[in-house]
């Protein structure tokens, strides 16, 4: 398998303050992880590392092959998008072109594209609706679009079974497991006992990073990881919960 991403010996935090230290990690082509670990354990800032947003205050981010930090898709929480902005549906997901052509006008093929990607996602009627009138489903769609319109080589989804509807949530997982044969995906989540259905390995972030090369993870293994979450299952259906932890790092 090609490698995508490698961080080596990254350490990163706010204010002079580490939130991660020594982190170890590597992508390669098709994987498809679950990003698991408690709240201001370091999740969110090891996202804005790989793109981009932050740099590390010690080691070194490599991307491999021919793309670049420009061709990795990003689906970010609703709750942290600007839903007043006036801007249409289909210029939202024609907007995710810019990473390879820049600004400018978009082509007849590129519409077309851009239609069809919201026909895969069940949206095709919402084409020229202002996002301000979308409900939260609709709105990840939306930003779905957009991060795989290019086909990037990875995809990065940050708690993407947050703000949806119930049957955007199966037809979501359902639909990254097709993309993940064309692409990386890399999935923040809480929801353990869902995701590990679809992953296929789990790295556990809590300061620094230790990666699972499975799907399947005991409470004892997490507990060995440092990564206070635990595993409660009713049934056949595991769930999670957060576990205590010591650290409260500001600014994740």
């Amino acid at each position: 398998m090609k490698k995508i991403l490698e961080l080596t010996d990254v350490s990163a935090g706010y204010d002079q303050e580490l939130v991660l230290t020594d982190i170890n990690f590597t992508v390669y082509e098709q994987d498809f992880i679950g990003i698991i670990g408690p709240n201001g354990g370091g999740k969110t800032t090891l996202v804005k590392l790989i793109l981009g947003m932050i740099k590390p205050a010690a080691g070194r981010i490599e991307y491999s092959g021919s793309r670049d930090l420009n061709h990795i898709g990003y689906l970010p929480q609703v709750s942290n998008t600007d839903r007043d902005f006036p801007i249409s549906v289909i210029e939202v997901v024609l907007s995710g072109l810019m990473s390879v052509k820049g600004r400018g006008f978009y082509s007849v093929k590129e519409r077309k594209l851009a239609h069809d990607v919201l026909e895969m996602l069940g949206i095709g009627s919402l084409a020229k609706k202002s996002i301000g009138k979308l409900s939260g489903g609709q709105m990840q769609r939306v930003y779905l679009g957009r991060a795989i319109i290019a086909r990037p080589q990875l995809l990065i989804l940050d708690e993407p079974n947050t703000f949806v509807d119930n049957q955007f949530e199966r037809d979501l997982y359902e639909l990254l497991k097709v993309l993940n044969n064309e692409m990386a995906i890399l999935m923040v989540s809480h929801d353990v006992g869902t995701i590990t259905s679809y992953i296929k390995t789990i790295a556990c972030v809590n300061r620094n990073l230790h990666y699972h090369p499975s799907n399947v993870i005991t409470q004892s293994q997490l507990n060995a990881y440092n990564c206070p979450i635990q595993l409660i299952t009713h049934g056949h259906v595991p769930h999670t919960v957060l576990g205590i932890h010591q650290h409260q790092v500001p600014n994740e």
